[in-house]
């Protein structure tokens, strides 16, 4: 019922899929990623190429691969052309890699701002400073002040400084994402074959590989998508040209309006990304996700209003859950518990599989086309959240403590990829980070201090508006079964994540040091002391207790999703999606709602006029604006980083 007319299931064809020199281009292109995404925006400053879902980095490489490379490579010798099963292959390890960098630049800046920022007047910071474990983090004062000031010339980064901390951390996010591929082979039969989710995100890269012996394929002699390819190109050239030469007139993309007293802004924006992957998103959860913003902005209006929360200021929460209120961000984790609930109820009967091949029982569960089996999976599991549990204890958590926030994490891990690979909402993350939603449950005073800065510093991992590893992972292995050779595809997921480590550290690094990070990126400026300064220092002078009016915002928010999901089980007419409720309150869908809404707009009308087919024909042209904006952002920059330009916003978002 989830599957959008359009979408083919395919199987894998018999080729080639990670063969030693996809392995071995993947890997190149991977530490080329790595290198380029930190320096892009830290020297740079352009658009991003790897926010949220929205991987402009991996399409980029892989349209010029497609539309340039591979045919070069065929016109010499057609044998040595790669085959399109090589070519998801390595966007397979893009996916790994493009959110490496913003991981890695937060828990850079996470493990020395509060080091750097602490002072007299702001006791907040300064009481972190006695309790950070010292194999977590740098604490040589003069290390920190190098990376935000920079190095006289000449002088070195203190890489030895970097070593264990990095170490410790790679270690950790390496063990994570193991856990999370191991849950996603788990689930993948499950969502891909029973709940048969259409994974709208990885349409984009399943089509553009369309190759036959090195040419190109159906997608590139589409003439629609040519044309949707020039809108966003041809307005972002143009605001990247007035960016250089002023008396070309710049065409304008955001209008803000605010209501409620002012108090609550209504964002018209446009953002061709969103618009282009929203026509692939279930006509029901499109409507669904506006209508439900609509309301969130109502809510907020009325509470400003009536001075119970106002914006970014509850105190209880961070400003990135919800924008700083508690109360929608406990009901958003309300409705992320009935959803995660209602995933594994309905898939019990897979599980119950599952667990009976494991035991080694009779099961009609088939791991033989998995990337690994469903035992290596469940030990996967089990050994990484040993290691990762130990790891927290000997950062300073406790056992009950380490429990709730894993308790946490699955529950919002679980329904982000859901959401992501049933809908294919490109800017979706959690409405609150699980790690705040743990210290409103047990209370600040339940962690030890140690224990409270390593949650802070682990919110590199902990918020998905930067770790994106679950739903990526459940995306991956939807492609992959698109292509036979991908046993060893595992290792090579977690070698691009290694390499991303390593590129991405060593630049960021590099660059703070010999620039100065205050000079370079608002992370340094902003970011650095975002854990401390707005939930964990103030809760180390304060301890807080169990936050009990958030557990009735949490029951409402699970009775409100429940009562939709019985709703859209009962009624056939009903047309509201209860999975579109977490993401219906967070940030991005405030900027750009009206995406949303226009594509559900332009689709439902196709559907009603033209029916499926029409619709089919009709997805080439929003392919071809998500690949204009895509190429478009990734040319500019290039553009950039040879004429010496910075701030180049020729499109007026992330």
């Amino acid at each position: 019922m989830n599957r959008e007319p359009g979408f083919r299931a395919l199987d894998g064809d018999g080729r080639d899929g990670l063969t030693p020199r996809a392995l071995l281009i993947g890997l190149v292109l991977c530490a080329f990623l790595g290198l380029v995404l930190p320096y892009n925006r830290m020297v740079i400053q352009g658009r991003w190429l790897n926010a949220y879902f929205i991987d402009r980095g991996a399409l980029v490489l892989l349209f010029f691969l497609v539309l340039f490379a591979n045919p070069l490579i065929a016109a010499l010798r057609k044998r040595f052309a790669l085959s399109r099963g090589e070519l998801l292959a390595i966007y397979v390890m893009f996916l790994f890699l493009l959110p490496v960098s913003q991981m890695v630049k937060h828990l850079i800046s996470y493990l020395t701002g509060v080091t750097y920022y602490a002072s007299p007047e702001r006791r907040d910071l300064e009481a972190v400073l006695p309790n950070i474990v010292t194999w977590t983090a740098p604490r040589d004062t003069e290390v920190v002040r190098g990376l935000y000031e920079g190095l006289p010339n000449g002088v070195p980064p203190p890489w030895e400084a970097w070593l264990v901390p990095l170490v410790s951390w790679g270690a950790f996010l390496l063990v994570l994402l193991g856990v999370l591929i191991c849950l996603a082979v788990i689930l993948r039969k499950q969502w891909e074959d029973h709940e048969r989710f259409a994974f709208p995100i990885m349409q984009v890269p399943l089509e553009l590989s369309e190759t036959r012996s090195g040419r190109v394929g159906r997608l590139f002699r589409s003439r629609l998508m040519w044309a949707g390819f020039a809108i966003p190109f041809a307005i972002g050239s143009i605001n990247a040209l007035h960016h250089y030469f002023h008396t070309v007139p710049r065409v304008g993309l955001i209008h803000d309006i605010w209501i409620f007293n002012g108090t609550t802004p209504l964002r018209l924006r446009l953002h061709f990304a969103i618009l282009g992957y929203s026509y692939f998103v279930n006509t029901d959860v499109s409507l669904s996700i506006w209508v439900f913003n609509v309301i969130s902005k109502i809510v907020r209006g009325v509470l400003a209003i009536l001075g119970a929360e106002r914006y970014n200021v509850s105190g209880v929460v961070g400003r990135f859950s919800s924008q700083g209120h508690a109360s929608l961000a406990l009901m958003g984790m309300g409705y992320m518990l009935v959803l995660a609930a209602y995933s594994l109820w309905i898939g019990r009967e897979h599980l119950r599989q599952v667990a009976a091949k494991v035991l080694g029982r009779p099961s009609a569960a088939d791991d033989s086309n998995e990337v690994m089996s469903y035992r290596a999976a469940v030990i996967g599991i089990g050994g990484g959240a040993l290691y990762l549990g130990c790891w927290l204890y000997q950062a300073g958590m406790s056992p009950p403590v380490i429990l709730v926030l894993f308790a946490s994490c699955f529950i919002v891990f679980l329904v982000m990829a859901r959401i992501v690979s049933e809908t294919g909402f490109v800017t979706a993350y959690s409405p609150i980070n699980p790690a705040e939603f743990a210290v409103c449950m047990v209370g600040s005073s339940a962690f030890s201090p140690a224990g409270l800065v390593t949650l802070g510093f682990g919110y590199a991992w902990t918020m998905t508006r930067t770790s994106t590893l679950m739903p990526r992972a459940a995306g991956a292995l939807f492609l992959a079964r698109r292509f036979a050779r991908r046993r060893g595809l595992v290792w090579a997921m977690g070698l691009a994540l290694g390499v991303g480590l390593i590129t991405a550290s060593t630049m960021t690094l590099k660059l703070g040091y010999g620039h100065g990070g205050l000079n370079l990126d608002r992370h340094f400026l902003d970011y650095a002391r975002l854990p401390f300064d707005a939930f964990v220092g103030r809760r180390m002078l304060e301890p807080s207790p169990i936050f009990t009016r958030g557990i009735l915002y949490l029951g409402l928010g699970g009775a409100i999703a429940a009562l939709l999901a019985t709703m859209r089980a009962r009624f056939v007419w009903w047309p509201l999606h209860p999975v579109a409720l977490p993401v219906s309150t967070i940030a991005y869908t405030d900027y750009f709602f009206i995406n949303v809404f226009l594509a559900w707009g332009i689709k439902s009308l196709v559907l009603r006029f033209g029916g499926a087919r029409f619709y089919r024909s009709t997805r080439p042209f929003f392919m071809g604006i998500i690949l204009g904006e895509a190429v478009c952002t990734g040319l500019w920059i290039a553009v950039d980083y040879f004429t010496g330009t910075v701030s180049n916003a020729f499109f007026p978002y992330a």
